[in-house]
């Protein structure tokens, strides 16, 4: 085997393994949220991780000859370095932590990106690297409008009169 092929499914390998974990954290999560909406929004980004899951699956396939099998996987040294929050983080905590998670697999698919052999292999990185950049832009629109939104009313205007 090449030593630019074994590259790439060292990056497949890690990328598999990383999209399984965000699938389980973003379904971990939603299991816990009581809110409908937060819900179901935390089961869409786990649903996203579960088809990038399936594309790379049948991408690692395609290339080695075989499916993925993750005892079998070539290294295991890949360790994202994103601070956990505490146990009883808040939404918010959360969705930050995403905002740095899928930034950094932005820029892990953005690198493997330049390793590709071939340009069908650099468009499927490239697409896989938008794809969490954009979930990156969205996590932190939702950590400003959660945290930097500032409504102003007065007394006169409070209904009922609580």
């Amino acid at each position: 085997m090449d030593d630019k092929k074994a590259a790439i499914i060292k990056i497949l390998e890690m990328a598999i393994i990383e999209e399984i974990k965000a699938k389980n954290f973003y379904f971990k999560m939603s299991a816990q949220l009581s809110n409908n909406e937060a819900q179901s929004r935390f089961r869409h980004m786990a649903e996203a991780e579960q088809e990038h899951e399936d594309i790379l699956k049948a991408w690692y396939e395609e290339t080695c000859g075989y499916p993925f099998d993750e005892s079998k996987t070539q290294s295991r040294e890949y360790k994202l370095d994103i601070a956990e929050p505490e146990q009883n983080a808040t939404f918010v905590d959360i969705v930050k932590l995403i905002a740095k998670v899928e930034n950094k697999a932005f820029r892990f698919y953005a690198a493997a990106a330049h390793l590709a052999r071939t340009p069908e292999e650099k468009r499927m990185f490239e697409k896989l690297a938008s794809l969490e950049q954009m979930h990156a832009d969205q996590s932190q629109m939702e950590v400003q409008m959660a945290t930097n939104e500032s409504l102003h009313f007065s007394e006169d205007d409070i209904p009922w009169k609580i």
